[in-house]
């Protein structure tokens, strides 16, 4: 898997490409964005597409690569549980693949995206304010419907409180409620949250689940 997410997410990423209405939570996938879907029992889904044009693409042969990728790391003492991740799904149409992941904790979509991924572990965290060793918290955070902007400080205070970071552009819901974004992001009126490019630096989600 390090090698077939890295090729979804770095095609999608820099060459914003088409999916296929695939859709995660209430999110729906569109060109050049992945998405996160946070549950409130914290099971994260994360889903991502790529251009699937050329003649020596096997969808069957990647699919098994997928799932045989998977099961090693449920194998491996990196996952928390039993089916840490699970393939949600794996589908081809009009010459874009989509490909959906279930991660049973936070912990486990962290740990695959730092060191499955390969993703600058100062780029990518997710969750509590105080377990955050890595990634800087900088910069203005508004709240959801409001102008009013506030410094990091006041929520790197908020140490119990769950945060993503991430320095690409992402479609973010969460079960439960968005207490800040990042002044670079948006948000639309379900709630669902639009992260920066990476062109603009980090893009930090501040949230709570649904009990």
């Amino acid at each position: 898997m390090k090698r077939i997410m890295a090729m979804l997410m770095s095609v999608v990423l820099t060459l914003g490409l088409t999916a296929c209405g695939h859709t995660v939570g209430d999110v729906d996938l569109e060109s050049g964005q992945s998405a996160v879907y946070i549950q409130k029992d914290g099971m994260v889904s994360y889903a991502v597409s790529e251009s699937f044009d050329k003649d020596y693409y096997d969808k069957d042969e990647l699919k098994k690569e997928i799932e045989a990728e998977i099961k090693a790391y449920n194998a491996s003492s990196d996952a928390s549980v039993d089916d840490a991740i699970t393939l949600d799904s794996f589908s081809v149409s009009k010459k874009v693949a989509t490909l959906s992941l279930d991660f049973t904790t936070t912990y486990d979509l962290l740990n695959y995206m730092l060191n499955d991924n390969r993703v600058e572990k100062d780029k990518f965290y997710i969750g509590t304010i105080d377990s955050n060793d890595d990634c800087n918290i900088s910069g203005n955070f508004v709240e959801p419907g409001k102008k009013d902007k506030i410094k990091a400080k006041t929520i790197k205070s908020m140490t119990d409180s769950n945060i993503l970071i991430v320095n690409e552009q992402y479609k973010v819901q969460v079960e439960g409620n968005v207490l800040y974004t990042s002044d670079n992001c948006k948000i639309d009126d379900d709630g669902i949250v639009t992260t920066s490019k990476s062109d603009d630096g980090l893009s930090y989600v501040v949230y709570e689940l649904e009990e």
